[in-house]
């Protein structure tokens, strides 16, 4: 039980790695064009955000590299950010929770699969404030496709899911717009719940709605309390979909194994 408690918590990191890599990057990327998309792709290799330096292997060690070196550049000394290790961190722990409920198998692999997807895409919604279709509309098939054998719910529950998933945050957003005259939320955040309800079923979006809207209420509030937001800015909504679905998938599919 242990051992592969600490191998979901390796791989998580490794995972992590990748992921505050490619949310990093992604946002920049499909701001290119096709070529330079190709180009910047083709160059890979991960780089200091500050001088460029190509970054060698020993280097991008999770979490490990970035205390080696206290947080800075090897070769130019200036800061790097937080970010890398809090989200390689989060992905381990997010790993090993998962795999604590659903076990060492390919319903659990699945289940990882969706909270690594959904780390993704609230990074860059909380950085961008942006919802990539590229992350979104990928994630919304692969949920019918898993469910075409049952995996979390049924078909038929997955494609009402979807489609319910987006209609009622399309309705709100409507609504929403002929009271205030303003946009409460992107399209982003219709096509995420509809991702979230083709992998849970139309049964998991009450939850999953209450408990967003719960949480962004509450951390939008301290964040006014406390003068880090103004009450008429916006903040990114993905995120919170995404802790409940997370939350709604371990407490509707979930069964604590180790």
């Amino acid at each position: 039980m242990i051992i592969t408690l600490i191998s979901s918590g390796l791989m998580g990191l490794v995972f992590g790695s990748f992921i505050s890599m490619l949310s990093w990057r992604l946002p920049q990327i499909m701001e290119l064009n096709l070529t330079e998309q190709l180009n910047e792709i083709s160059l890979g290799g991960s780089k200091c955000p500050n001088c460029q330096t190509k970054l060698p292997w020993y280097r991008l060690i999770p979490v490990i590299s970035w205390l080696a070196t206290y947080g800075h550049c090897h070769q130019c000394k200036q800061p790097i950010s937080i970010r890398y290790p809090i989200i390689e961190l989060s992905s381990a722990i997010s790993v090993m929770l998962v795999i604590s409920y659903f076990g060492f198998n390919l319903h659990g692999a699945l289940a990882a699969l969706l909270v690594l997807w959904l780390l993704i895409i609230s990074v860059i919604d909380i950085e961008h404030q942006l919802i990539l279709d590229n992350l979104s509309l990928p994630l919304l098939w692969l949920g019918l496709l898993v469910n075409t054998f049952d995996t979390f719910t049924s078909p038929q529950h997955a494609i009402l899911g979807a489609i319910a998933g987006y209609g009622l945050l399309w309705l709100v957003f409507h609504l929403y717009r002929l009271i205030t005259g303003k946009h409460g939320m992107g399209y982003g955040d219709f096509k995420l719940l509809a991702a979230l309800g083709a992998w849970l079923g139309i049964s998991a979006l009450p939850s999953i709605i209450m408990i967003a809207a719960c949480t962004s209420l509450i951390i939008g509030l301290t964040l006014i309390l406390i003068k880090k937001h103004h009450w008429q800015s916006q903040i990114a909504f993905g995120p919170f979909l995404a802790l409940g679905g997370i939350i709604s998938l371990v407490l509707q599919q979930g069964t604590f194994y180790l």
